[in-house]
């Protein structure tokens, strides 16, 4: 349940790669690309989001594994090489569709298109050793979306893919936001930091470029762009996952949210109240109970589970906190003891608890315990294994989730240029697509109502809706049978 971590000879071999397509081609797309902090996409200031893979990042406000740079980061030097060694190579032949979406009545539009691809690398941190891990999501997203660059090119798909280095800082995201790479762009996929988003999303608003948002999960960094897509659920979207998932199970009376006597934690408890009253047709029915849990003396949680209880039926608790491992594992705890003396307990939590180091699996086993997640590896999938082998025969590692990301992100939106041309975010909301981590299937978000009282046609963004709930089973998280 932990994170893959290398020690083999990776990423030297993947940059030897990537830098073997440093030059500007349709087939030629791949220039140095890094980033020093990672964030992801949640943060408790609108406790906004979850996982982009399965930790959340509270100053960010995404969800995966935070691996916080606080040092020097090693690098290879990057070596471009001269487009006149290396010269296009174009494709002429028409492609079928690939994926679960429609294409019906739609002609493709053919033509070139351009992608700019704008993550953190750190390139500008040369040394010689190996890579810093915390350089691996950017350079496996990479490795990833070059794979799938390669499916559409054999398909035919014409794409021009410049890749772009933000150094980790806003003065360079404005600089490549002014490169005429970017200016030619029909669409962006990036970047990661929080504030290099906002700078993106305002190009991509005045442009009318579409974006695609990989990582950061928080929503509110886009007004009125109907432009601006974000991949990454919001912890809005995995609270009403989570809602929608128990009640369709369990009565609202046996359902209690559970966080600690936090504003921050107990401000997430509304998203949870709205998404069931949404489920009820009504704003004044019957709503969750919910205990906020106090700090005790000593700094131990004193937690009375009595009052909550539904005695011969079964009790559910949903539980939107993560950043504190030692408040889940005493609320556990106190549930394993009415467990114990006969109770039917039922859990759902965040993504962030598959990474959780003290608690025991016959917690999660004997508590019922399910988490929502924006990113599931099927690995006896077909499609899942064939992507393996590949990536391993390319690049001689196992690939992560943000690999799994790259490729299935490069894939869709590859296609859906083809089919729509830089048009396609008016059309993808009807396209839901299966992808290899999971499924893309966007809406559009409304942020402001009196703007779309005033225009029904008004959005603020769109949003992949989709969200896994996952069940410990087998001594592993996966999807619920």
């Amino acid at each position: 349940m932990k994170n893959f971590k290398t020690g083999r000879p990776f990423l030297p071999l993947l940059l030897l790669v990537f830098a073997a397509s440093l030059f500007t081609a349709s087939c030629a797309w791949f220039k140095p690309a890094r980033d020093s902090d990672k964030e992801k996409v949640y943060t408790d200031e609108d406790i906004g989001e979850l996982q982009g893979t399965k930790v959340f990042d509270p100053e960010t406000g995404e969800w995966r594994t935070v691996r916080e740079v606080s040092g020097k980061v090693d690098t290879i030097k990057w070596k471009e090489l001269k487009e006149s060694d290396y010269p296009p190579i174009e494709s002429n032949s028409s492609w079928t569709e690939n994926g679960n979406g429609s294409n019906e009545g739609n002609v493709p539009t053919g033509g070139e298109y351009d992608i700019s691809l704008v993550l953190p690398f750190l390139a500008n941190q040369p040394q010689s050793g190996p890579i810093d891990e915390n350089s691996f999501w950017a350079i496996h997203f990479y490795a990833g979306a070059k794979l799938a660059y390669e499916d559409l090119a054999q398909k035919g798909a014409s794409l021009l893919v410049n890749v772009a280095d933000t150094e980790g800082n806003q003065a360079k995201m404005n600089r490549l936001l002014n490169s005429p790479n970017l200016k030619n762009a029909d669409l962006i996929i990036g970047p990661y930091k929080r504030n290099n988003v906002r700078l993106a999303e305002g190009y991509s608003k005045r442009t009318s470029t579409p974006l695609a948002v990989p990582f950061t999960a928080q929503l509110g960094l886009a007004n009125g762009n109907p432009n601006y897509i974000q991949i990454n659920p919001s912890l809005k979207r995995h609270c009403e996952a989570i809602t929608e998932h128990a009640r369709a199970v369990y009565d609202t009376e046996n359902i209690v949210l559970v966080a600690r006597d936090r504003p921050e934690e107990k401000a997430r408890f509304h998203y949870f109240q709205d998404a069931n009253a949404e489920m009820q047709g009504s704003a004044v029915g019957a709503r969750f109970r919910e205990y906020a849990v106090a700090d005790g003396d000593n700094g131990e949680y004193q937690i009375d589970l009595t009052p909550y209880i539904s005695q011969g039926g079964t009790s559910v608790f949903l539980v939107p906190s993560w950043s504190d491992e030692s408040f889940i594992y005493s609320l556990l705890r106190q549930l394993m003891i009415e467990q114990a003396k006969g109770e039917n307990i039922v859990v759902y939590g965040m993504p962030m608890w598959m990474d959780f180091d003290q608690i025991d699996y016959d917690f999660y086993r004997k508590l019922n315990v399910h988490v929502s997640s924006a990113t599931y590896i099927d690995n006896s999938d077909e499609r899942v294994r064939q992507f393996k082998r590949k990536f391993f025969d390319t690049y001689g590692e196992i690939p992560n989730e943000e690999a799994y990301l790259g490729y299935d992100a490069m894939l869709y939106f590859g296609d859906m240029l083809n089919k729509y041309g830089k048009e396609f975010p008016k059309n993808i909301d009807r396209q839901p697509y299966d992808v290899l981590h999971g499924r893309f299937d966007f809406a559009r978000v409304v942020l402001i109502p009196e703007k779309h009282k005033e225009d029904l046609n008004y959005y603020d963004q769109l949003e992949n809706k989709f969200v896994h709930i996952l069940q410990f089973q087998d001594f592993r998280f996966q999807p619920v049978r």
